[in-house]
């Protein structure tokens, strides 16, 4: 409320946009206004808030457009029904890596102005399924192995506040755990294409006329994993300007998949190195995956910065199904070499 208060009120005033504001006390109640109010007399929906927010957002207007369509969202085979109206972000979490891939950054005022100008462009979304039902739907990043212990074990260092994801992820690394699995990809080629998904991006607009499956196929890949991530988007944030996928698009119909290979804690922490010269790391582009973990002490998944505790999942690629406030990002690449790519 403070960052609304602050940075959007008065904005909002002047521009003449009339704002209703509902607060939101507890998890998943943002998700349950959405499905069960009536938002006809609402010209968009926006809120405050990090991924997790952002999350139950989105995932709530798309099960209310399943509901309102007749459509069941449990079925993969079903093409989900697109929200009618747009949403904006306004960022105030942790890391509010949505926010910074849309926008290029996470000022609070630029994110307004955004949605005053009412600029939109299309988001794909991902939605996460087990053997029998839709488990959620994520925008970000969904992720096996490390990035999910950090998740599930930094929630018993809540009182460390942001800071806990940094103890946890050293933690986690140091440990450097493996597990086993069984990943198979639908991919149309190996390889991403290596070019930035930017304001007015031509690779996205294609996308949204061209939705040709027919060269995909299943490659399946069995081994010890440090890390799967299945990225929507670049997971760009302040902390880290390339993300886990940097030539990952926001409206390209497909997710990069980053399959780290289980391998010396010396490796993880390798300088000067970019993804593509590891050798324990492989990345493809692909428009569904399914994951089945061996039995015994398998990891979580972190899906948008909640923990699942599903571990065989399958995820499925839906593009441009959110019409997003934003007119894109103007990146400057930087080609200096960071400590721990990964």
């Amino acid at each position: 409320m403070q960052i609304y208060e602050k940075y959007g009120k008065d904005l909002f005033a002047i521009a003449g946009v009339e704002v209703t504001v509902n607060v939101s006390q507890r998890k998943d109640q943002i998700r349950d206004f959405l499905i069960t109010h009536n938002l006809d007399t609402f010209d968009s929906v926006a809120c405050v808030g990090g991924d997790g927010t952002v999350s139950e957002l989105f995932n709530g207007l798309v099960v209310r457009e399943c509901r309102a369509n007749g459509i069941n969202p449990n079925d993969i085979h079903q093409v989900l029904p697109k929200p009618k109206i747009p949403i904006g972000i306004i960022p105030g979490g942790s890391t509010d890596t949505i926010a910074y891939c849309l926008h290029g950054t996470t000022d609070p005022t630029t994110a307004v102005l955004q949605i005053i100008f009412g600029d939109t462009l299309g988001l794909d979304l991902v939605s996460v399924y087990d053997e029998h039902n839709l488990l959620r739907l994520y925008a970000s990043v969904l992720s096996y192995g490390y990035l999910g212990d950090v998740a599930y074990h930094s929630d018993q260092y809540r009182w460390m506040g942001p800071h806990r994801y940094d103890y946890s992820g050293f933690k986690k690394l140091v440990l450097n755990k493996g597990y086993q699995g069984e990943i198979a990809i639908y991919t149309d080629k190996k390889e991403t294409e290596q070019e930035d998904c930017k304001s007015n991006c031509q690779i996205c607009d294609r996308a949204k006329l061209n939705h040709e499956r027919a060269t995909c196929k299943w490659e399946t890949f069995r081994g010890k994993f440090f890390m799967v991530s299945g990225a929507n988007i670049s997971c760009a944030c302040s902390r880290s300007p390339k993300g886990i996928a940097p030539y990952c698009h926001l409206g390209d119909g497909k997710v990069n998949l980053v399959l780290v290979k289980h391998t010396s804690v010396f490796n993880n922490l390798r300088q000067d190195a970019s993804v593509d010269d590891l050798p324990f790391v492989e990345t493809f582009s692909a428009r569904e995956f399914c994951f089945r973990a061996d039995n015994g002490s398998p990891s979580k998944w972190n899906c948008d910065g909640e923990v699942q505790h599903q571990t065989n999942i399958r995820a499925k690629v839906r593009c441009q199904l959110l019409t997003i406030f934003s007119r894109g990002s103007e990146k400057v690449r930087d080609n200096k070499g960071r400590c721990c790519n990964i």
